[in-house]
């Protein structure tokens, strides 16, 4: 045995000492399991925290979005009203857009006819039915109180037939019946024909013709109503004798 393996200590002290060490490296382990768990632990609360501002920002926003919505539904629907508003204003002006037939009528016309005088009337077509309908039991209508007021003016008009009396002169009658022949692709003219013509002559011996034609003008264009006013309005003079 050499001098290294001798052991002066006695076991009782080995193995107190081996004891003393153990529990200082438990302590320490210990001592490295808390600080880490307070480690993970404050950064959970730093990401806590952060998420809760983060959910703070965003319940600001959300209150502004849902504000903003509100405002844009409560403009949609005043822009709904005005609109309303403008198309049966609109339609109070032009049940019948004269304008819009003249138009038709005269938008181009050829050189070799002259019109002298238009004449449009509105008269009321004699109804079928003997009896209205009967109101029991009726649904009651469902939207805008103006836009019920507009279907109600339109369904009234379309109780109406619409007529225009073209006088004029031409020095073609053959141009003429081209011409009338013309109206009927217009959208809303339902026909065009010829009532007289009365033939003269000029002093220098040129013949020309007065002519009559009656024009009608079709019922079903107020299905077409919006498109049709805002043609109307654009084209429509400033004059007051014609709308």
């Amino acid at each position: 045995m050499t001098s290294d393996e001798i052991e002066f200590l006695p076991k009782k002290y080995r193995e107190k000492q081996k004891s003393h060490n153990f529990q200082v490296s438990r302590l320490l382990l210990i001592v490295v399991i808390v600080a880490g768990m307070s480690s993970v632990l404050l950064y959970q609360l730093a990401s806590l925290h952060s998420v809760k501002r983060q959910v703070a920002a965003l319940d600001d926003q959300h209150e502004k979005v849902v504000q903003l919505m509100q405002e844009v539904d409560q403009r949609r629907g005043e822009v709904v009203v005005k609109r309303h508003h403008a198309k049966l204003l609109t339609f109070l002006d032009h049940p019948f857009p004269k304008s819009q037939i003249i138009a038709a009528i005269a938008n181009p016309l050829p050189t070799e006819i002259a019109i002298t005088r238009v004449q449009v009337t509105v008269e009321q077509v004699a109804s079928t039915n003997a009896k209205p309908p009967s109101e029991k039991g009726k649904k009651a209508p469902q939207g805008h109180p103006m836009e019920l007021d507009l279907k109600q003016l339109i369904d009234e008009v379309k109780a109406h037939r619409c007529t225009v009396e073209v006088e004029g002169t031409t020095d073609d009658t053959s141009c003429l019946y081209t011409f009338l022949a013309s109206l009927h692709q217009a959208e809303i003219i339902e026909s065009a024909k010829i009532e007289s013509i009365d033939p003269h002559q000029k002093t220098d011996g040129s013949e020309f013709s007065n002519f009559t034609a009656h024009v009608k003008v079709k019922r079903g264009y107020l299905t077409h109503f919006e498109a049709l006013m805002g043609r109307t309005i654009e084209t429509a003079p400033v004059q007051e004798g014609i709308r």
